[in-house]
């Protein structure tokens, strides 16, 4: 079987136009014995070039910031228990809305949209003496917020909707037009003062969202019931709510839990399916005997009483 690991290399998943989509491995299901659980839904392509332009170019508002931590996923949200495995932004300022109708205009004035997962996952340190090349702005349109997560290593902005990815735009020339925008409202922001960087453009020929794509012989299994089990939401239990939460889960070569995003499920059960998976346990997959870190699908299921 093949699995996304937790590094960064090439990209798989299948064609969808100009666009990829991401094909996971599904993991034995969280809770058993039990009838088998409901096939998780389809995973989102990552390209969806018409939602992109509507919100950004109907964007009346928007604040910038600096960016750091785990650029991974950045549009997943990983529960209490996943805080330090999560995107972080600092430094926020609001722009004016002439700025925003132009850097969402310039960001909008693209040959095409890729989809996001081409982009490689990275760890950036929070550290402010050691900053990296990575901003964050959030527009805002009818209620809805749309990020960009500007990656000026790569010469790409990632666009997400909360939990949702919208595309990848490659910046080429305009690279360095964004960085002039930017340091208009972070005016104090140091690295803006200097050239921006060169963009590592080779990055995208072995790069993937998740990391690198590994044959695993052997799957990871849980071993046990999660060492904390937490109370079903009054709120879900009160209304009736019921289902399944999918929980796209990095586990290590120790078998631990390095990192939990929601796929698909119940808003009001989220929470808890993070916490629980967060808790569990694995035999690690191994790969020709060697343990190997992989991405794999949890299911967890509730039933109200």
């Amino acid at each position: 079987m093949r699995f996304p690991s937790g590094s960064s290399a090439r990209v798989m998943g299948r064609a969808l136009a100009a666009c990829l989509a991401l094909a996971v491995v599904t993991a034995a299901a969280a809770k058993a014995p039990g009838p088998p659980p409901v096939p998780a839904p389809d995973w989102p392509s990552g390209c969806e070039p018409d939602r992109m332009r509507e919100d950004l170019a109907g964007a009346d508002s928007a604040d910038v910031s600096r960016a750091c931590g785990n650029l991974r996923l950045p549009w997943a949200y990983r529960g209490p228990l996943g805080r330090g495995t999560a995107l972080h932004f600092y430094g926020r300022r609001e722009a004016d809305p002439a700025w925003v109708a132009r850097v969402a205009s310039m960001l909008l004035d693209s040959a095409g949209v890729d989809t996001i997962y081409r982009a490689p996952g990275a760890e950036v340190s929070c550290e402010h003496t050691k900053p990296a090349p990575v901003y964050l702005v959030r527009f805002r349109h009818a209620g809805r917020t749309t990020n960009v997560l500007v990656r000026f290593d790569l010469g790409a902005a990632l666009v997400f909707a909360s939990n949702e990815p919208l595309g990848l735009l490659r910046l080429g020339a305009r690279a360095d037009s964004l960085w002039a925008m930017l340091a208009e409202p972070l005016f104090d922001d140091p690295q803006l003062r200097q050239p921006p960087p060169h963009a590592t453009d080779s990055l995208f020929d072995r790069a993937h969202a998740l990391g690198d794509t590994v044959i695993a012989d052997v799957p990871p299994h849980q071993l046990a019931r999660a060492t904390h089990m937490p109370d079903y939401p009054e709120e879900a239990q009160r209304r009736g709510i019921e289902g399944t939460v999918f929980v796209l889960t990095r586990v290590g070569v120790d078998g631990a839990v390095h990192d939990a995003v929601v796929h698909a499920g119940p808003v009001l059960l989220q929470d808890v399916a993070l916490e629980t998976v967060w808790n569990m346990r694995f035999s690690p997959a191994k790969s020709h005997g060697t343990k190997v870190e992989v991405w794999t699908m949890v299911p967890v299921t509730y039933h109200a009483h």
